[in-house]
């Protein structure tokens, strides 16, 4: 106050000395006002994130670049963990998780253990049972034969279920080639055929029958288990059929054990073999389905 003091009477007319308090204040509400609108730009960052982040994240993304700015992060993010709303993770200074207490009850009571009606090639159906939001994996062997074990599989369902089949490999020329060695007529099949590299969550039908063909990994192989949990959290009454690649002579597909962790049917397929790696609900109590080929 004493340098408004000054400052005012160096003006010219003189800067009105009761109008300096009134100055002071509005300074004063305006860091309180810019304050609480990092505060919310900051919890409203917060709340749209999923999984680790780091207050540098906070201050790319909301594009604070002075001292006190990222200092004030600082703050918010402290109180925001002392909310419980976020905490710290791992060792390093400024890295956070936030926590996510949703939690969805299962209705075990009312739940419909019937299996789904879905038909296999060489009768799976009657060594595992499929049931709503159920994930089955095709490990294959590059030109093992997965395309046209999933075609089938479409054509066999397509009256029981919407079909949607995915396909990365596959342009409209290729795909009607295929249909025709199945020698029927184009026009009865009912399937709804996409190109799609990658991203399945996204197009992911919730309630009925989807066949990826296929998941392309092509480097850190390890994702493919978050890839193929993206596509589990999309289903509800449906389920997905998802193909991936394997080397030749190995068990499992890329990723290892990644890709077999959110399968109820894992299927390893080479040239002329087709083995069941994991058929995790037995159609039959007395006949274990896990290593037939």
């Amino acid at each position: 106050r004493q340098v408004a003091v000054m400052l005012a009477k160096g003006c010219d007319p003189p800067f009105p000395e009761k109008e300096i308090d009134a100055k002071i204040r509005s300074a004063l509400g305006y860091i309180d006002r810019q304050a609480k609108t990092v505060s919310e730009l900051v919890r409203e960052f917060v709340l749209s994130t999923n999984g680790v982040f780091s207050s540098t994240d906070v201050y790319w993304s909301l594009q604070l670049s002075t001292r006190d700015e990222r200092k004030n992060v600082s703050i918010i993010l402290k109180r925001l963990s002392d909310e419980g709303l976020i905490e710290r993770y791992g060792t390093r200074n400024g890295v956070f998780r936030r926590v996510d207490r949703e939690a969805e009850e299962i209705d075990f009571i009312n739940a419909d253990t019937a299996p789904l009606p879905v038909r296999w090639p060489f009768g799976i159906q009657n060594l595992v049972r499929i049931l709503p939001k159920n994930i089955i994996i095709i490990a294959g062997d590059p030109n093992a034969g997965k395309t046209a074990f999933l075609l089938n599989l479409a054509r066999v369902n397509q009256d029981a279920f919407k079909v949607h089949y995915f396909s990365s490999e596959m342009g409209p020329q290729e795909f009607k080639e295929r249909l025709q060695n199945f020698d029927h007529p184009l026009d009865s099949w009912k399937i709804r055929a996409i190109e799609r590299t990658g991203n399945f969550e996204d197009v992911i039908a919730p309630d009925d029958l989807n066949i990826v063909d296929f998941l392309e990994v092509y480097e850190d192989f390890y994702r493919i288990g978050g890839m193929i949990r993206g596509i589990y959290d999309k289903l509800r009454k449906g389920i997905a059929v998802i193909a991936i690649q394997k080397n030749a002579g190995a068990l499992y597909g890329l990723g290892g054990f990644r890709g077999m962790e959110k399968a109820r049917l894992y299927l390893s397929m080479e040239n002329g073999s087709l083995r069941i790696v994991k058929g995790k609900l037995w159609a039959n109590h007395a006949r274990n389905p896990n290593g037939l080929a």
